[in-house]
């Protein structure tokens, strides 16, 4: 039978509620007794609960935190960073996977909710509303993390991804590129809309003499860009070059280019997005904007404890401003 704090308290000739206080540092205790129970504390090697923590501060030292594609590099570093400021912080984290759907999302929302989570760090999934909608009504504070709503109620971390699409696009058109194609990401995300929008506003910029019709929009996975690349690879005309929206999209354009008989990047150029791990060991590593998820994931976690602290200042609305990781994959002029 395990331990229990009842066990405690009898082995220091002491009141269960003495033994709560000596093991909860509570100030009033003389400092004899406190290390008396402690004492019997270590002897007994008791652990107490997480049910029991709760019951006495009124936190479970729990945070949640839901994302949308647990497999995704960018994802992994992310929860990198939350963990360490966490357990810095003396926290636990509870990990789901919405798999990119709200019916996934508010399941893992009720789940953490049953857990007493303290807070949520949270990508929304964007098909509408109703995750954060239940956060809210839940009084569960939380953080969003790469996707926002034009909210400025939230507290959010992101990077500038119009920015980043952008500047990625508009290397390619400084290289000389006339056609150059974008696959988009998911349009109901707000990071796939500001990456097309980045891209669109490069090709008005280039001017008359670029081809603005070589878009399609699929989802941020090796399979989507590979669908993507099909799509833009198979017409009369190709693009001399694309921009994807991220580096999981990048390496399924390498695949369909390659099954075509197109070399990256003499027969065409590529960008992809994010910066993930894999993306320099490619072949040819590949050209990309950095998005810093180990930085994101971190400050999230931050504002989120400050939060639970009682910070009561305006919300925070985090935007860092990716640089262009030039590679081999976009090659030189043309």
């Amino acid at each position: 039978m395990p331990t229990t704090i009842k066990d405690v308290a009898r082995e220091a000739g002491v009141s269960v509620t003495t033994a709560h206080r000596a093991l909860n540092g509570k100030s009033e205790l003389g400092a004899e007794k406190r290390e008396r129970v402690l004492e019997a504390a270590r002897k007994l090697n008791y652990v107490p609960s997480a049910a029991a923590r709760t019951l006495v501060s009124g936190r479970s030292r729990t945070l949640g935190m839901i994302v949308t594609n647990n497999a995704s590099p960018v994802y992994a570093d992310i929860v990198r960073g939350v963990e360490a400021v966490a357990r810095d912080a003396g926290y636990g984290l509870l990990l789901c996977n919405s798999d990119d759907d709200q019916s996934r999302a508010l399941e893992c929302l009720e789940i953490l909710r049953a857990k007493q989570v303290d807070g949520v760090l949270i990508t929304p999934v964007q098909s509408d509303r109703r995750d954060i909608d239940y956060l809210r009504n839940s009084h569960i504070p939380y953080v969003l993390l790469l996707r926002h709503f034009d909210d400025p109620a939230d507290d959010r971390v992101i990077i500038d991804n119009e920015a980043a699409a952008h500047g990625a696009s508009r290397y390619l058109l400084e290289l000389g590129h006339q056609q150059v194609g974008c696959i988009a990401g998911p349009q109901e995300t707000s990071s796939g809309r500001a990456r097309l929008s980045g891209f669109q506003r490069a090709v008005r910029e280039g001017g008359d003499r670029v081809r603005a019709d070589f878009v399609t929009g699929q989802a941020f996975t090796v399979e989507g860009g590979y669908q993507g690349a099909i799509a833009l690879l198979s017409g009369d005309v190709r693009p001399t070059a694309i921009v994807a929206a991220n580096d999981l999209q990048a390496v399924g354009v390498i695949k369909a280019a390659r099954e075509r008989g197109l070399k990256v990047p003499d027969d065409l150029a590529l960008v992809g997005g994010d910066n993930i791990e894999l993306a320099e060991f490619l072949d040819p590593p590949l050209t990309t904007f950095h998005q810093p998820a180990l930085a994101i994931g971190r400050r999230g976690a931050e504002i989120l404890l400050d939060r639970l602290d009682g910070d009561e200042r305006p919300p925070h609305h985090v935007t860092f401003v990716p640089d262009l990781i030039v590679r081999a994959s976009s090659g030189g002029p043309v």
